[in-house]
């Protein structure tokens, strides 16, 4: 990655002295001469934090002064600034009251429309009343250098603007905090970090966060829109300086610890009413590629409590974890240098089991141990697991040794190289085993007394081990013919009290309602087949960030809807659900935003809608679609172009992160043309076009006919392009199958003469284009 564009604060005055301005430029300042300490403890520190009130010297009058923070500005009209109470031995924060405005306005057309659909404008330009800058750069020496600062009893209002302000990055019950934010004042950092609660006038207030920490630094976000409480909503989000960002750096984050070896060992004791307990202790090898700490912060599911930790040695470490945080803080010492490894040992316990029926949830299967922040950070496990002798296990890795010991069954599970995520799964389960030449064996763990129960309520079929197995093995199959071989030696499949699935290496989390009954319209096979392909997409060639999300959930439902397709040798039932899933696309395609955004089409407040599910699976798995068409041999039917698109990809990128302009390239590569148009308009892009169609057939010279379009693009804009698959079908005579160029808002066409009458011809056949067509009458 570039180094970050901004290093610090330099007062620039305006002639005249109207307005003073505080703007941010790309270089670096001197450091400030004060002396910051280091916590001792986390919760004295978030204490001190929560109890921010007015420094004794520290309030000024203010008359237009400017700040500038990429490209937000505040102008703080008239009022009074406070710093508040130094944290560490620093100002850390100043609050403003008084009148003022505050401007943003994203760089990008994609993050202005994202803005608007929760602003209802593309830029922000607000009256405020209050807000509260919190910072670890020069905020606080630049303010001393425009302000004359004085000593002034503080309004009682104050605390409380402090305290509300603070509510929006802490959570005080769990002594929770923004985590970059409190690092900073836990470690003393003097980083480029500066955050701004901005109170508006009228409407909820915002934040605007530049987090150095992040790779897209600049975010602003405002309060969810949730029945069980407020939350935080991304407004927009980019880069800093509106540079494009390096595509060495993968992932969200650029210097958070990382762990990269775990080995845990899991205690899960059966209660005497049958429950399930959670205990462990992990040792966790802790590094990163660049100085941090000495407190860092990972994440660990908010129910499991700490017992103790000790660093390799014996000595005892310091940590901290609130109750019901999801955070987990570890003093290191002293700050962790790029390349240095420190080992710790943990122990925690908690509810991380519920059971449900004969069922046993795992609240949360990837959380369960302590995460790095950046969440996707590659890592070794050695598992071993102690269980009661009634249930089955499986886990990621390979399965190295089992003993059983009076009711207790231990198991040791190691994985073969680093992976992205580790998960397990028990239960009173039935297990089945499905063992076919040319994949790796498939077991199947269902809890059949649970069926048994839900019989009662919902319709059960019989031999669903074997259904769900089958199909299983059969996608297991097909994809290492589609798209290459699989890595891994045994393939779990399990069931979860859930309505969704989930993808580990070599494991799957498969819901409930599929091992009840298959449906007829082929839905089973595709969310099956669906968990099956993340294999490929997501764990084998992972996501570079959330940008290219679809690269793992858009391929993955393609996948499935292709194994459908080939399985049931059904035609008509993948075109019928790209059909509904075309439905759903057009009913929201310029709502949420493109398939760039990522999870962030999601809105809280339409929730309900699943536009995530809509624009990133289903929109995803339609532009893999329309390439396939796009890639087809018309003459031949012949897809070795696609096929070897997507082996090509995934052997290119297996191990590795690969972004949306890495897969535009590996199809460039075999169509031997640039693509980045067809990219710009359905990944970059929302419009989705409707063609009138309009046909006109009459006689040519030697018993030949001559067929003539006229095709009406709307809905688009003029530019818009697609080579739309037209079939001419001329009854026993055969058929023809041809594309044709369509762009702007007319095109007339005439198709090579056809050797015979057509009965129909079938504009965008094979749904080659995500569109809408109509028909028209040619003289109309």
């Amino acid at each position: 990655m570039a180094s970050p564009a901004v290093r610090g604060l330099l007062p620039r005055r305006v002639l005249g002295g109207a307005v003073a301005t505080i703007l941010l430029l790309g270089h670096a300042v001197p450091a400030l001469a004060q002396t910051d300490t280091v916590a001792a403890g986390y919760a004295d520190r978030f204490t001190q934090v929560m109890a921010l009130g007015a420094a004794a010297d520290g309030v000024a009058d203010v008359s237009n002064l400017v700040l500038t923070r990429d490209v937000a500005r505040f102008t703080l009209a008239t009022g009074k600034l406070y710093l508040l109470t130094p944290i560490g031995g620093r100002t850390v924060a100043a609050l403003f009251h008084g009148t003022g405005s505050f401007a943003f306005a994203p760089p990008s057309r994609i993050e202005q429309q994202r803005l608007a659909r929760s602003e209802k404008t593309t830029a922000i330009d607000a009256p405020v009343t209050d807000v509260l800058f919190l910072f670890a750069d020069t905020t606080a020496s630049e303010l001393r250098a425009r302000l004359a600062f004085h000593a002034e009893t503080a309004p009682s209002l104050l605390r409380d603007r402090v305290r509300d302000a603070l509510k929006y990055v802490s959570d005080e019950d769990s002594k929770t905090f923004d985590p970059d934010l409190m690092s900073a004042l836990l470690n003393g950092e003097r980083t480029d970090l500066f955050y701004a609660y901005v109170g508006r006038r009228e409407g909820s207030p915002l934040m605007l966060m530049i987090d150095p920490h992040q790779v897209e630094q600049v975010t602003l976000s405002g309060k969810a829109a949730r029945h069980w409480g407020a939350d935080a909503e991304v407004l927009a989000q980019f880069p800093l300086g509106g540079r494009m960002r390096d595509p060495a750096i993968t992932g969200e984050r650029v210097d958070a610890a990382q762990i990269r070896s775990y080995a845990i060992t899991v205690d899960l004791p059966q209660s005497g009413i049958g429950d399930i307990g959670f205990a462990a202790t992990a040792r966790l090898a802790i590094t990163a590629e660049a100085p941090v700490g000495p407190w860092i912060a990972f994440e660990l599911f908010p129910a499991l409590k700490v017992d103790s930790a000790s660093w390799d040695g014996g000595e005892p470490a310091t940590v901290f974890k609130g109750k019901d945080s999801e955070l987990l803080w570890v003093r290191m010492g002293a700050p962790l240098k790029p390349g240095e490894t420190r080992t710790l040992t943990i122990s925690y316990h908690g509810d991380l089991i519920e059971r449900f029926i004969d069922f046993f949830r795992i609240r949360s299967s990837a959380a369960w141990y302590p995460v790095s922040l950046e969440g996707r950070t590659l890592a070794t496990f050695d598992l071993t697991f102690h269980t009661a002798d009634a249930y089955i296990l499986a886990s990621v890795g390979d399965r190295t040794d089992s003993s059983h010991a009076g009711r207790t069954v231990t198991t040791h599970w190691v994985t073969q190289g680093p992976i992205r995520n580790a998960s397990f799964n028990l239960g009173l389960f039935k297990d089945y085993t499905l063992s076919e030449p040319g994949i790796p064996p498939v077991t199947v763990m269902i809890s059949e007394e649970s069926h048994k129960k839900l019989a009662r309520v919902v319709m059960q079929q019989g031999k669903m081990r074997e259904t769900v197995a089958a199909d299983v093995g059969k996608s297991l199959q097909f994809f290492q013919s589609v798209y290459g071989p699989l890595p891994v030696d045994r393939l779990y499949a399990t069931e979860i009290p859930e309505l969704h699935g989930e993808a580990f290496p070599g494991m799957l989390h498969l819901s409930w309602a599929t091992f009840s009954k298959t449906s007829d319209g082929g839905e089973d096979a595709v969310f099956r087949a669906h968990e099956v392909a993340h294999q490929w997409w997501g764990i084998g060639v992972d996501f570079q960030t959330y940008h290219d999300q679809w690269l793992s959930e858009g391929f993955a439902e393609f996948s499935g809807l292709w194994f459908m397709q080939t399985s049931l040798h059904s035609n008509e039932k993948y075109f019928n659900m790209l059909r509904q899933y075309r439905s759903s696309i057009v009913g929201r395609h310029d709502v949420p935003g493109p398939i760039s955004l990522g999870y962030r089409v999601q809105l809280s407040r339409d929730a309900d809608l699943d536009d995530y599910g809509t624009v990133v699976y289903k929109k995803g798995a339609w532009v893999v679609h329309m390439l396939r068409i796009l890639m087809l041999d018309l003459r031949t039917m012949n897809e070795d172009r696609f096929t070897a698109t997507m082996q090509d990809f995934y052997r290119t990128y297996q191990g590795k992160r690969a972004s949306t302009d890495d897969f535009r390239r590996t199809v460039e590569a075999h169509v031997g043309t640039n693509m980045g148009w067809f990219f710009e308009q359905w990944v970059y892009g929302t419009a989705i076009p409707t063609y009138d169609v309009a046909t006109h057939i009459e006689p040519a010279d030697g018993g030949q006919y001559r067929v003539r379009l006229r095709v009406e693009q709307h809905n688009v804009p003029d530019g818009f392009l697609m080579y739309v698959p037209v079939t001419v079908d001329m009854g026993k005579k055969g058929v023809a199958r041809v594309r044709v160029k369509v762009t702007g808002p007319k095109t007339e066409l005439e198709l090579p003469l056809m050797p015979a009458e057509p009965k129909a011809v079938r504009f965008n056949d094979l749904e080659g284009v995500l569109a809408e067509v109509k028909e028209s009458k040619w003289g109309s």
